[in-house]
């Protein structure tokens, strides 16, 4: 599991969000066909997320091959939902097994864009 600090991001733009998830043993990449990758954000010490990303939603996929290992985020980050901020995120990987693996657990820097583009 990978704890810390994301890249910060700011709050008018895409946030994109590129994730291996490989063994720790051998290195090789976990094949992610048939899994379910979940990302939730929120607020410090909060309870439930203020934004949640399930792997299907459009925003959140598993690349082809899956047995690459490889999911993707590209979501727009509304200011009026994410003020600038430290915010925490976690990331879960239900694999087609059944087994669930939570993958991050990190803090998320989110800036004022100053511009928003059209």
């Amino acid at each position: 599991m990978y704890t810390g600090a994301l890249d910060a991001v700011s709050n008018r733009e895409t946030w994109s969000l590129s994730v291996i998830v490989t063994d720790g043993d051998t290195g090789a990449a976990f094949d992610l066909t048939g899994a379910v990758v979940t990302i939730g954000i929120r607020e410090p010490e909060a309870l439930q997320p203020r934004v949640t990303y399930t792997s299907g939603d459009g925003k959140l996929v598993i690349a082809t091959p899956a047995t690459s290992g490889v999911f993707m985020l590209n979501a727009d980050l509304d200011p009026s939902l994410f003020p600038p901020s430290q915010y925490e995120v976690g990331i879960v990987i239900k694999l087609a097994s059944g087994v669930k693996r939570t993958l991050i657990v990190a803090t998320l820097p989110v800036m004022d864009g100053v511009v928003t583009s059209s």
